[in-house]
């Protein structure tokens, strides 16, 4: 845990000049450097789809291009599986808790949002210490990071049973909560500066410091076995040419007013994870065991 007012984590060759009689030759001026190529654009093999994805900072080195082929819809984390599953969204950037809850969805396993070690996207904002919180403030757009919390909470702070309320993230003032109450921040929210004086409880880092695993939030997932071949070519490409251009995608994204953009590339080099191999599943694994360990999911 970390109090929020301690710092943050966080040519070419030249021309030689022309001899001058009876004068020493001034120096040549470096040539001008090479002008940037252009990005090569994702060479996308499947049909155009419909593509759930989250509005978030994270996800766009993820969705890198497919504007230009799919139809990209920005979906709230809590409602990606359940588009799913009623065939409204062929594939959909949804929260890894989804395939616990729907586990008919089929993960495509090129890409992630994850961590290890601080996320700096993912937290707690408390007056007191987490041993003695009763009641937990949340966006109801989350589903993994509330599990998150609540896991975190009763395991390994013994806070027993937490009431969970759902608040307009966007208006809840976290410096008004009282010593057994704590907030959870997701997404681009949990990127400003916390209020002065509450201590910040970074999930990602928790997660790893008490099993010594990876983090999954949200993974590729599609309606079907059938679709999720067909794609999946297209998301490898886009994540390969995507994860070259971060601070590309810090200077263009249009949510990150609130914060520096040399603070967002950073974030997006150092904290968050696009892998999704066999350390990544283990991390997922063991969180989904924990949660029914916990009574959390069935």
């Amino acid at each position: 845990m970390t109090d929020a007012t301690s710092n943050p984590q966080t040519n070419a060759a030249a021309q030689p000049a022309a001899p001058a009689p009876a004068a020493v030759a001034p120096a040549a001026a470096p040539a001008a450097p090479p002008a940037p190529k252009p990005a090569e654009p994702v060479k996308f093999t499947s049909k155009p789809m419909k593509v759930g994805v989250v509005p978030f900072l994270n996800a766009q080195p993820l969705v890198w291009d497919m504007k230009n082929h799919h139809q990209l819809f920005p979906v709230a984390p809590n409602e990606m599986g359940l588009l799913l599953r009623e065939g409204r969204l062929d594939i959909a950037l949804a929260p890894v808790a989804a395939s616990f809850l729907l586990p008919d969805l089929k993960i495509i396993p090129v890409g992630a949002i994850g961590s290890k070690g601080p996320v700096k996207s993912v937290r707690l904002l408390s007056h007191g210490p987490l041993q003695k919180v009763e009641r937990l403030f949340v966006d109801n757009r989350s589903q993994t990071s509330v599990l998150l919390a609540r896991l975190i909470l009763k395991k390994w702070f013994g806070t027993g049973k937490v009431e969970v309320r759902n608040v307009d993230m966007a208006n809840f003032k976290p410096n008004q909560v009282k010593p057994w109450e704590a907030v959870l921040q997701f997404g681009d929210i949990a990127l400003e500066t916390a209020p002065t004086g509450m201590v910040v409880t970074d999930l990602g880092e928790e997660w790893t410091f008490r099993t010594g695993k990876p983090f999954v939030y949200a993974v590729w997932m599609a309606r079907n076995v059938e679709v999720a071949r067909e794609i999946e070519n297209d998301l490898l490409a886009v994540k390969t040419e995507g994860v070259k251009h971060f601070a590309e995608i810090a200077e263009n994204y249009s949510g990150i007013w609130l914060f520096h953009r040399p603070q967002a590339k950073e974030y997006l080099e150092k904290n968050i994870s696009y892998a999704y191999g066999p350390e990544e599943v283990r991390g997922q694994q063991e969180f989904q065991r924990l949660l029914k360990e916990e009574g959390l999911i069935l």
